[in-house]
């Protein structure tokens, strides 16, 4: 949390936005786990510091990379040098600074991020400072669910764990435990916590007798609270695998007047690339 903490104060001294920020928090901790290491890795030996910074002389000398706030501030330059890197995923962001081999290598520390700032600053909301949805959000204000591959369609199909037939009541989107989940649009949290074999579902009503169900993720994953209002692309969750779930995926489903509904087609409808 020191060397966190140091992160924060480069970064307020240099004027960096609360984004830039935690982009810096979450590749440290992509690189490091947050400490101020004295070795590198097979690819890069001569990689050191919270940020891994390699001795190629565009990260200063040694001492200027074990240094927790000169490290940071090396690494502010380097990121606010990228063009556009308000706008891109964090991830990506980190990435055309730091040049990981794995552009999303620093994907599944974002939730570790904002927690580790929150806890720092006090800003448990940190406005402005979720992660970018996956895809555009519409006129509509509809976007795709969460990032990842479909993995399980709406449909009949056997079920993995208890081998009988039946309806699959949404679709499946798999991707790492942590991943965000976002409101596939505007609407109101009227349910977040335990249900059975949905392990924590999050419910949101848009109107219009159309409600969003967010299946499988762990209870401290939830983001928001019954009541919450959210906008499409609001982060209200993280990816889990609780409840009956074979792996980490979201389960999204969409109900028209009490009857479940592809969510696929549903999304196409409104804009949204699935």
């Amino acid at each position: 949390m020191g060397n966190a903490a140091a992160v924060l104060t480069a970064g307020g001294a240099l004027g960096v936005p609360a984004r830039g920020q935690l982009i810096a928090v979450m590749t440290a901790m992509g690189e490091s786990g947050l400490r101020v290491l004295d070795y590198g890795d097979a690819v890069g030996p001569d990689s050191r510091g919270l940020f891994q910074q390699r001795d190629n002389g565009a990260w200063g000398s040694y001492a200027d990379r074990m240094d927790p706030l000169i490290s940071s501030t090396n690494f502010y330059r380097a990121l606010l040098a990228v063009d556009g890197w308000e706008s891109l995923p964090p991830t990506i962001a980190a990435h055309r600074t730091q040049r990981n081999a794995d552009p999303y290598h620093y994907e599944r520390y974002w939730p570790a991020a904002v927690e580790v700032v929150s806890a720092l600053t006090g800003d448990v909301a940190l406005s402005g400072c979720q992660p970018a949805p996956p895809g555009d959000i519409t006129t509509e204000g509809w976007v795709r669910p969460a990032a990842g591959r479909l993995s399980s369609p709406f449909g009949y199909r056997i079920h993995p764990i208890t081998g009988v037939r039946k309806l699959h009541s949404g679709m499946d989107i798999a991707g790492p435990c942590g991943t965000p989940i976002y409101a596939a649009g505007p609407g109101l949290v009227v349910r977040a916590g335990p249900a059975s074999s949905y392990g924590t579902l999050v419910v949101i009503d848009h109107g219009g007798g159309v409600l969003t169900r967010y299946a499988h993720m762990w209870n401290e994953d939830v983001l928001v609270t019954v009541g919450t209002p959210v906008a499409g692309g609001t982060a209200i969750g993280r990816i889990g695998s609780n409840g009956m779930s074979t792996g980490c995926h979201l389960h999204f489903e969409v109900q028209r007047g009490g009857e479940f509904v592809d969510p696929a087609p549903f999304l196409r409808s409104l804009g949204v690339v699935v």
